[in-house]
């Protein structure tokens, strides 16, 4: 299968819509994406390292983890989502925010993120769709590489899940 990201923005509405289709089964999508032990594996981009402290997928749960250049060249990130909506196997809804190293979230940060997970007959698609408190934030986000660390990570959540299953899912 091909790989192909699309990303969709929309300026007036303030978000970043970034889907891609994956040779996943939709189980297999929906665990990698909730379970700490998967998630720690492919979570952000490419020689970058995810640290789960706390993964409570349930509305009202936290999610806590930090994001850490692997070959120390740039900040490590320490982020907080509490989920909103919780509706297994196919969406989540959590406001993802930036925080301090005590967890205490750094004000304007807050992302407000709907992931969707449906099967297709290729596997699953995933659509993340991050909505900002503003269009500056928005484009803040897509210059610092938001685009690219979803790819990547997408590369990473296909890949990590097809190595576990020994090549076939």
């Amino acid at each position: 299968m091909r790989k192909k990201t699309k990303i969709f923005k929309d300026q007036v509405r303030r978000e970043l819509t970034i889907e891609r289709t994956v040779a996943i089964p939709l189980q297999y999508a929906w665990d990698g994406w909730t379970k700490p032990e998967h998630i720690a594996r492919w979570w952000g981009p490419k020689e970058w390292t995810s640290t789960v402290y706390e993964m409570d997928v349930r509305p009202g749960g936290v999610w806590r983890y930090r994001l850490c250049p692997d070959n120390g060249d740039g900040e490590e990130a320490y982020c907080k989502a509490i989920y909103q909506e919780v509706i297994e196997p196919l969406r989540l809804v959590y406001i993802d925010s930036f925080t301090d190293k005590n967890w205490n979230i750094v004000e304007n940060s807050e992302m407000y993120t709907v992931v969707t997970f449906s099967e297709v007959m290729e596997g699953s698609v995933l659509r993340i769709i991050t909505r900002f408190n503003s269009s500056e934030e928005l484009n803040k986000a897509e210059e610092m590489g938001m685009v690219k660390g979803f790819t990547d990570a997408f590369d990473r959540l296909e890949e990590y899940l097809i190595s576990k299953n020994g090549g076939t899912l």
